[in-house]
């Protein structure tokens, strides 16, 4: 009996834990994605994506005051969180081209650049938000919950 309240008692800290990190981590920052640390050769978020060194340069440049413009239009902080919203908003913004207005080709240039940018940044976070849940779910595998446990607690993130 003691042993089935203990395994109750772990799966709830084990549960509040996956909760907590995947509040802090699971919406990353331009800054956690520039300062990621890869723990194993399969966690590469960055491949040939130039957008993180791009919205980087923006931070340090005159004009921007330490903001960078998400997908072009969304002024963020370095340290802003990239949430599921922003990054939908940005991408229904350039989900129909019809829509897109400019008047000479320096105007289309900056939209082709910032679709660009966008679309390497949700390729990045995406990544970013799989190697964290891997991370989350190989923690919960050190513990005696069961694996369907652990899979569905990952799942709920």
């Amino acid at each position: 009996m003691n042993n089935n309240k203990d395994i109750r008692k772990q799966f709830i800290n084990n549960l509040i834990f996956v909760i907590i990190k995947q509040q802090i981590e699971m919406n990353p920052t331009l800054n956690q994605l520039i300062n990621f640390v890869p723990q194993n050769e399969t966690e590469f978020i960055i491949l040939k994506e130039t957008v993180l060194s791009e919205y980087l340069i923006d931070t340090k440049s005159t004009w921007s005051g330490g903001k960078y413009y998400l997908g072009g239009q969304i002024k963020l902080d370095p340290n802003d969180i990239i949430t599921d919203a922003l990054v939908k908003k940005v991408n229904d913004m350039y989900s129909d081209p019809s829509k897109l207005d400019y008047c000479n080709s320096a105007e289309m240039a900056s939209i082709w650049r910032a679709t660009r940018q966008m679309s390497e940044m949700t390729t990045i976070v995406k990544r970013y938000k799989e190697i964290q849940k891997n991370r989350i779910m190989n923690e919960l595998n050190k513990t005696k919950l069961n694996t369907d446990v652990n899979e569905m607690i990952v799942s709920m993130i």
